[in-house]
């Protein structure tokens, strides 16, 4: 596997003020990671989530994870 393949499993980790999200699932979103409605009409729904404070999250993009849409090792990465 190469780099760039490693890479695109990796979570995305960004720091987010407190609020509510949505991380797009159906993947047509041009606000990604986070959903802007492209999904109407498919069969794909938005992950809702709520940030109590502001806080680096890390978005899982294998979709392995148990607790979606947060990462949680279940690929192999080691989160800091």
């Amino acid at each position: 596997m190469n780099t760039s393949e490693n890479e695109q499993d990796m979570p995305i980790a960004i720091t987010l003020e407190p609020g509510t999200y949505f991380r797009c699932t159906c993947g047509h979103s041009e606000s990604l990671p986070f959903c802007d409605g492209h999904h109407q009409g498919g069969g794909e729904v938005p992950i809702r989530f709520t940030v109590s404070e502001r806080e680096r999250v890390y978005l899982c993009t294998c979709w392995k994870t148990d607790n979606p849409p947060h990462c949680d090792g279940s690929c192999g990465v080691v989160l800091p």
